[in-house]
């Protein structure tokens, strides 16, 4: 009989299994520690998509864009300010789990792309917002960066791009960086019941738990 390739296909409903669906709560209480911690020490960063981008490489894009939309309802009771970015939060979850369906968290150099991305898609869909709504200023740690930019002249969109383009890379980097470590120490057997867990799963272990064949050439006998 010839072998049938087995394809895996992904959909919404595949994304939100039962790990999936208990990931997210972990992930927007994660948001949630890391965003106020940077918010009452005034840091220039955010902390507040790390669980977001945690539930997006391990579970897909509609997770991690739950996660991150959840987390910015639950910021936004005692600070409303968080409402107007819940876009923000969303497209970061998008954007990161649609790079881990591609298998764009293997190597290095895959990960140098991806991140240049995320942080992309982050400015682009919060530049506006802070400018827009907020005129610059939102009282974040990078605020203080841009509201010291625009006193000494630059153009508003200049500094928000500026002071928020600088930031978030190293934002993202942390973010992703603790992300990863976390993954690589869940075990392949826990790994594979998510959907871009696979994509993780060390292949060391699968090769000493499946050994390569005979070298001597005597043929094992056939499993009907």
């Amino acid at each position: 009989m010839s072998d049938k390739v087995i394809e895996k296909r992904y959909s919404i409903k595949t994304d939100f299994s039962l790990f999936a669906i208990l990931i997210i709560p972990i992930a927007v209480a994660v948001n949630f520690v890391g965003g106020n911690l940077a918010s009452l020490l005034k840091l220039p960063l955010y902390l507040d998509t790390i669980g977001t981008i945690f539930a997006s490489m391990l579970c897909g894009p509609w997770v991690g864009a739950l996660a991150g939309g959840l987390t910015n309802v639950i910021n936004g009771i005692p600070n409303p300010v968080n409402f107007a970015f819940i876009p923000v939060n969303v497209i970061v979850g998008l954007v990161t789990g649609f790079l881990a369906r591609g298998d764009m968290f293997s190597v290095w150099w895959k990960w140098f792309i991806s991140i240049i991305l995320m942080t992309l898609a982050s400015i682009i869909s919060a530049a506006p917002i802070v400018v827009l709504m907020f005129g610059g200023i939102t009282g974040g740690g990078t605020s203080i960066v841009a509201a010291t930019l625009m006193a000494t002249g630059t153009n508003i969109w200049l500094a928000v791009i500026g002071s928020d383009g600088v930031f978030t890379v190293v934002d993202r980097v942390i973010s992703f960086f603790i992300s990863w470590l976390v993954i690589r120490v869940i075990p392949n057997k826990t790994l594979i019941k998510f959907g871009c867990g696979g994509n993780y799963i060390r292949k060391k272990e699968i090769q000493t738990q499946n050994p390569s064949p005979n070298p001597s050439g005597s043929a094992d006998s056939e499993i009907k």
